[in-house]
């Protein structure tokens, strides 16, 4: 395989990736679209796109455990249960590592862009820069989930906002990566 083809598969696999991360559609309890497979699809992007960025070798392990962390998540689902909410600090190390992992493997996409886009075209600082609102957002995310119910009916607008918010900047990263797709 080429080394375009390689690049190409790679980015468009993240881009696919963040689909079943970022839209949670179920049936019942169970998700249509589990978090593990864009895991797993982020696992694929590392393999195609190490060579380029030996960095992204090293975010390998950690997709491995946060993949198996949502598979576990999904099989739990299909009995009606949730592993989530179970034991705050576990909650809270898996949202840490997820948020590095973003923070991580999008900074590593940028280089890529920086390499391979067209002079002027800033697709490397869009990444940057979505990445930033991502993880400011997965943070303000993770602290709100550490127990704030107390406010009430604020609480659930809060909530509900940061959940519209999170699927826009999720979309607003799949375009980004969909346009280094395009770029390369």
């Amino acid at each position: 395989m080429t080394q375009h083809r390689q690049l190409y598969d790679g980015i468009s696999h993240a881009a696919w990736g963040y689909l079943f991360l970022y839209l949670d559609i179920n049936l019942g309890t169970v998700s249509v679209l589990p978090r593990f497979v864009g895991w797993l699809l982020f696992l694929s992007a590392i393999e195609k796109l190490k060579a380029e960025r030996r960095d992204l070798a090293l975010l390998r392990s950690l997709g491995i455990l946060l993949a198996a962390w949502s598979a576990a998540g999904w099989l739990a689902s299909w009995v009606g249960t949730t592993i989530e909410g179970r034991f705050l600090p576990l909650d809270l190390i898996v949202g840490a590592a997820g948020m590095y992992f973003h923070f991580q493997f999008f900074t590593d996409c940028a280089a890529l862009a920086s390499a391979y886009q067209q002079p002027g075209d800033g697709l490397d600082r869009r990444l940057l820069r979505w990445r930033t609102i991502q993880t400011v957002l997965l943070t303000v995310m993770a602290l709100s989930s550490c127990g704030a119910e107390w406010l009430g009916e604020v609480w659930t607008y809060a909530v509900t906002v940061l959940a519209v918010v999170y699927v826009i900047v999720g979309l607003c990263l799949m375009a980004a990566l969909f346009a280094q797709i395009e770029n390369t």
